[in-house]
């Protein structure tokens, strides 16, 4: 995370392969789903670690 260069973080989802961009403003961005059930888990599977750091 070099929020300098880049303002969010760049999450490589090993299983499904997604990439997720987590901004500090609480947005999320996933990409590269192949159908949507893939982006149901992945969400799914960040959300508990997400909801922990909420303010």
């Amino acid at each position: 995370y070099e929020p300098e260069l880049f303002p969010g973080l760049i999450y490589r989802m090993m299983q499904p392969k997604i990439v997720l961009l987590i901004f500090v403003s609480g947005k999320v961005v996933l990409t590269g789903a192949k159908v949507r059930r893939e982006i149901h888990e992945a969400f799914e599977r960040i959300y508990p670690i997400l909801k922990g750091f909420r303010k």
